[in-house]
C-alpha cells in the first residue's frame, strides 16, 4: 500500500491534506512575479503547517482505493507518519510522488516542492450559465421594441389609503401613550403630596410645631402650619437594614463605611440590630428619598429610625 501516492492524489484532489504527525499539507498559489527580464506566470507550492484539522478524511480516501476497512487504512497512515518521522530525525528526505519530499529543518517538517510540479484546477462548469444566457436571449428576442404604454396619472389609491390608515394608527398609539403617562404621573404627585403634607414626619433636629403652638397659645391656619412643616429641612434617620445577629450587622457597616456612608449601628432588641443612615431632606420629600434609599441599599424596608 503505497501511502505517499495516496497522499498526492488527495492534495491535488482537495488542495488540502491532514497527516497526523506530520501537519497540515496545503496547496498555495503564489502571484506571478517579474525578475527583471520576463513575466513569471502564477505557480503552486505545497507549504506544511503545524497542527490542523484532524479528521479521517483521507483514512477514508485510502480505504475506498484499497477497498479495506477505515480502521485498517488508518493503522497504514499512522505507521507511515511515525516512520517518516524517524528518517527525517535521521536526516533522510520522504519523497511525495511528483509532487516533492518531506525534510526536516531544526527540528521542523517542512515540504520541498518539485521544481517541474505543474498544478491546474479543475475548471469551472459553464453549462448552468450557458443556459441562463439562452433563457435571457430568448426573453430579449420576445420582448417589444417598446414598453407597453401606461396610464399616466394612474394613482394606487388602495395603498394611499392603508398609508393613512397607519399614520391615524400610529399618531393614535402615540397620543394614547402620552396621555396615560401624564395622567398616571399627575395622580401619582398629587398622591405623594397629599400624604406627605398630611404624613409629614417631624425632624429630629427641629422643635415640635404643635407642642409649641400648644404652650405659647398661638394659633395658625391649619392650611399654613401644613406648609411649614411639609418645606421645612431636616436630619432623618433612616433605617437601611436589619440583621439578626450583631456579626452580620457589623460586616454590613463595614462595608457601607467602605463605600463611603455614614451609617450607624443601633440595637433594636436583643434579636435584632439595624444599620442607620442620616440624611437631610424637606419634609416633603422623605418619601422619595426613602424609595430611592431602598433602591440603593436593597433594603424594602427603609423607614425613619425614632429612638
Amino acid at each position: 500500500m503505497d501511502i505517499a501516492r495516496y497522499i498526492g492524489l488527495y492534495l491535488l484532489k482537495n488542495q488540502f491534506c491532514y497527516v497526523h504527525g506530520l501537519g497540515n499539507m496545503e496547496l498555495v498559489k503564489r502571484p506571478a512575479s517579474y525578475d527583471g527580464k520576463a513575466l513569471q506566470a502564477p505557480s503552486y507550492e505545497v507549504i506544511v503547517t503545524p497542527g490542523g484539522s484532524i479528521d479521517d478524511n483521507l483514512a477514508n480516501f485510502i480505504a475506498s482505493n484499497e477497498q479495506i476497512s477505515i480502521s485498517k487504512a488508518a493503522n497504514a497512515l499512522r505507521d507511515f507518519s511515525v516512520q517518516t518521522r524517524k528518517f527525517l530525525s535521521e536526516g533522510a528526505e520522504v519523497t511525495i510522488p511528483n509532487i516533492g519530499y518531506f525534510t526536516e529543518k531544526n527540528g521542523k517538517v517542512t515540504f520541498v516542492t518539485d521544481e517541474k510540479f505543474n498544478f491546474k484546477p479543475a475548471g469551472i462548469p459553464t453549462i448552468k450559465n450557458s443556459k441562463q444566457l439562452d433563457e435571457q436571449n430568448a426573453r430579449l428576442a420576445h420582448k417589444p421594441a417598446y414598453p407597453a404604454p401606461t396610464k399616466a396619472d394612474s394613482v394606487n389609491w388602495s395603498m394611499v389609503i392603508l398609508i393613512v390608515v397607519l399614520l391615524i394608527i400610529i399618531g393614535g398609539a402615540i397620543y394614547g401613550i402620552y396621555y396615560y403617562t401624564s395622567h398616571n404621573k399627575n395622580a401619582a404627585e398629587t398622591v405623594v403630596a397629599k400624604d406627605t403634607v398630611i404624613m409629614a414626619p417631624i425632624p429630629l433636629d427641629q422643635p415640635d410645631t404643635a407642642a409649641m403652638m400648644q404652650d405659647t397659645a398661638t394659633s395658625f391656619p391649619p392650611s399654613v402650619t401644613q406648609e411649614v412643616d411639609s418645606m421645612a429641612v431636616g436630619t432623618y434617620k433612616m433605617i437601611i437594614g436589619n440583621y439578626p445577629s450583631r456579626e452580620r450587622a457589623e460586616r454590613r457597616l463595614a462595608n457601607l463605611r467602605k463605600g463611603g456612608n455614614e451609617v450607624e449601628m443601633a440595637p433594636r432588641d436583643s434579636a435584632s440590630f439595624l444599620i442607620i443612615s442620616t440624611v437631610s431632606c424637606r419634609a416633603v420629600d422623605t418619601l422619595h428619598v426613602m424609595d430611592s434609599m431602598s433602591r440603593m441599599f436593597g433594603f424594602n424596608g427603609v423607614m425613619i429610625y425614632r429612638q
